[in-house]
């Protein structure tokens, strides 16, 4: 028995993906520790090539040095998963969850897709150019490209993942069910925009008691975002979790992100009846200008009003959300639609280009507190966002308003410290004949009136 297991003890295996697990079963025997070293003594080069997932167990602690790992061409893994997430089990059942995994990158831990295997997104479900749902599909025997995803637990809890570089992404780079007290940071994202769907981190059913901080790079899809469908039937057919299927108790802090495709910095989204609710979110700075990438759709992103298969949200199903101290040039600083109660935004600077502060779609919105919704003294939104149109999520662009509200009806907004960029049209906008308690509004230009259709209590 050892302290320290390393792959290089196993370097009689076939494969290094072999050499990695055998180093992680003998580990996991006696409470042990892996670490995978720089140097391949089997291939005498330093990179890890793996053609099967490695499987980590409870109480496994994994450290990356320094590694290299790359996916092989035309395989079909993750590079790790738990054993309570493994084909074959029912992981949204409380039996077989695993407990206190631990996986650390020291130096540069790369984690590398290497050549993608043609497995995508969009191969499964099938909509119409109005952004209408047709049909599913399957793939190679696949029902979704969850086989892409880098890092997928399911059923697990007391997780500690850090200190990880991602590049060459197949899908998303991590992915958590049915997940509790999770511990993510310092992770960077280097998605080079050579395939879709390159998201962060996938926080989605059943997850709760989650801290994510310290991130970093570029994203070729959201960041970091929390999904909520609720147990997929294709997954389960019949078969119901015992565990609760909503996401709750997320802090979300020090995001420093850009994307190379146009999507969201920090992305809510629910339906059927699945809830997420006490969420925080916090330093959120978006990165795009040193980059020269694709702006985001919006730095933070609640709901939508778009075709995904179930019925849209009910209020209170979304609730207790907080986001404070955005910078960001994206198209909507923030962008909320379908519903939102008990909720707070505050410190949202909008910078450079970018364009309405807040947009409102199709929402119901309940005790709605804005605080300091600020455009830059160097801002300018341009008009050349005026005709944006996006069949799917069903948004556009008509007028270019501090605050925009499309078919919405709120009781109780309030926002209070709100300074409209030069070229703005109005301050509230939009087609809704809502009631917003407002003060300390500034206009930087004369020719920005205060309001369209909106009622406004000064």
């Amino acid at each position: 028995m050892k302290s320290i297991y390393t792959p290089n003890d196993y370097k009689h295996l076939a494969s290094d993906a072999a050499m990695i697990q055998a180093a992680v079963d003998a580990a996991a025997k006696c409470g042990g520790k892996v670490v995978i070293p720089s140097f391949n003594e089997r291939t005498g080069k330093c990179i890890w090539e793996l053609d099967r997932s490695i499987v980590l167990y409870d109480g496994s602690y994994v450290v990356i040095d320094n590694a290299h790992l790359r996916l092989m061409d035309d395989t079909y893994c993750h590079f790790f998963e738990n054993a309570a997430a493994v084909d074959g089990k029912k992981w949204w059942k409380k039996e077989g969850r695993n407990r206190e995994i631990t996986l650390v990158g020291k130096g540069i831990a790369l984690l590398d897709g290497g050549n993608h295997n043609g497995i995508f997104e969009h191969m499964f479900t099938i909509y119409d150019e109005n952004g209408n749902f047709v049909e599913r599909r399957e793939y190679k025997g696949y029902k979704n490209a969850f086989i892409n995803i880098g890092l997928s637990f399911n059923n697990a809890e007391h997780l500690s993942i850090s200190g990880l570089h991602f590049v060459n992404q197949r899908y998303w780079a991590m992915c958590f069910q049915f997940c509790s007290h999770v511990h993510i940071s310092d992770i960077y994202f280097e998605a080079l925009a050579n395939v879709p769907n390159q998201d962060g981190i996938d926080i989605r059913v059943g997850c709760h008691d989650f801290l994510v901080e310290n991130i970093t790079g570029k994203t070729g899809d959201d960041t970091i975002a929390l999904t909520n469908f609720g147990l997929s039937k294709l997954t389960a057919g019949d078969d119901t979790p015992d565990m609760s299927t909503d996401i709750h108790d997320v802090m979300i802090r020090n995001i420093r992100s850009a994307l190379t495709d146009e999507c969201d910095i920090v992305r809510i989204l629910n339906r059927g009846g699945n809830k997420i609710y006490n969420v925080q979110i916090s330093g959120i700075i978006d990165t795009t200008e040193e980059y020269g990438s694709v702006r985001a759709l919006a730095a933070i992103r609640i709901g939508d009003i778009c075709d995904y298969q179930a019925r849209l949200n009910l209020p209170g199903e979304v609730r207790n959300i907080t986001v404070r101290d955005v910078v960001t040039r994206a198209r909507f600083g923030c962008y909320i639609a379908n519903s939102l109660v008990d909720s707070v935004f505050e410190n949202i600077m909008m910078t450079a280009d970018g364009g309405i502060g807040m947009y409102f779609n199709g929402c119901t919105l309940q005790n709605v507190f804005i605080n300091k919704l600020l455009y830059g003294s160097l801002s300018k939104p341009t008009e050349t966002m005026l005709g944006y149109k996006e069949a799917f999520h069903k948004v556009e662009i008509r007028q270019l308003n501090a605050m925009h509200f499309n078919n919405c009806v709120a009781e109780n907004l309030f926002v209070s410290g709100l300074v409209a960029a030069k070229g703005l049209k109005y301050v509230f906008g939009g087609n809704s004949d809502i009631t917003v308690h407002a003060e300390k509004i500034v206009m930087l230009d004369e020719k920005t009136a205060l309001t369209d259709k909106a009622k406004i209590c000064l």
